[in-house]
């Protein structure tokens, strides 16, 4: 009986700080930094068996990453729009560094999927993914 209770207490303390992890702010520099960083940085592995280098590298060349709509100098439509929700456990980690690790990286990844010229950050889960006319 204690190790159901200790169970139901675990869930409940989960489901319980899981609304209390809210984020207020993400540095753009942390953004731009940690997608250079994850472009550049490839383990021998990766490398080795996936040519995860390769990809990284085309979708660096190939597809521009704007964080506002105003940096954007072109006419554009927009192709597709896209969110970044991880899967978060909060007593484990928050969202706030895999946000800022992941975001601009899995948005560039979906644009070059798709085609696209680039994408332009819109909050702290969305982006859209752009083509140039």
């Amino acid at each position: 009986m204690k190790k159901y209770f200790s169970i139901l207490a675990a869930i409940g303390c989960t489901a319980l700080f899981t609304s209390c992890s809210t984020m207020s702010y993400i540095n753009t520099d942390v953004l731009k930094q940690n997608y250079e960083k994850k472009i550049h940085h490839t383990s021998f592995i990766s490398k080795a068996l996936f040519k995860t280098d390769k990809k990284k590298k085309d979708t660096y060349d190939n597809v521009k990453v704007f964080l506002n709509e105003n940096e954007v100098n072109r006419e554009f439509e927009v192709t597709a729009y896209g969110a970044y929700r991880p899967v978060i456990i909060p007593l484990i980690r928050s969202e706030r560094p895999r946000l800022e690790k992941n975001l601009l990286w899995k948005g560039a990844r979906k644009a070059r999927k798709l085609k696209a010229d680039a994408i332009i950050i819109d909050d702290k889960n969305s982006f859209r993914v752009i083509k140039f006319k």
